[in-house]
């Protein structure tokens, strides 16, 4: 059975971009945008090698254009902070290989306070 658990304050998660809490057996992390303000919770543990993963950054996905060069696209990721694995943020996915996915959970914020259904 799944139910909503109270993770931390909304100014708590402004302030430092990211709440990371213990549910069920499980490390979940709640991450903020900083380019559109959206929230997305995920485990906080990279399948590539157990990173911690929202500890890394949220990021335009690059696109490979000529050699040597590069744009960004629209696409925000969720970049893993040891090797840049990127997954995203909204489904867990992982942009470059299908056989690795980080599970997501959903958010909302409720009185002031950051919420993730788990």
């Amino acid at each position: 059975m799944t139910r909503w658990h109270d993770l931390a304050s909304l100014a708590q998660l402004e302030m430092d971009g990211r709440v990371v809490a213990h549910l069920d057996g499980r490390e979940i992390g709640v991450v903020r945008d900083p380019a559109s303000g959206e929230l997305w919770a995920l485990r906080n543990r990279c399948p590539h090698h157990g990173a911690p993963l929202c500890l890394g950054s949220i990021k335009a996905r690059g696109a490979g254009g000529l050699p040597g060069s590069y744009e960004l696209g629209e696409r925000r990721v969720m970049r893993c902070p040891w090797h840049g694995w990127e997954f995203d943020p909204q489904d867990g996915r992982c942009l470059d290989d299908p056989s690795m996915r980080v599970a997501t959970y959903p958010v909302r914020v409720r009185d002031g306070r950051v919420e993730v259904e788990a």
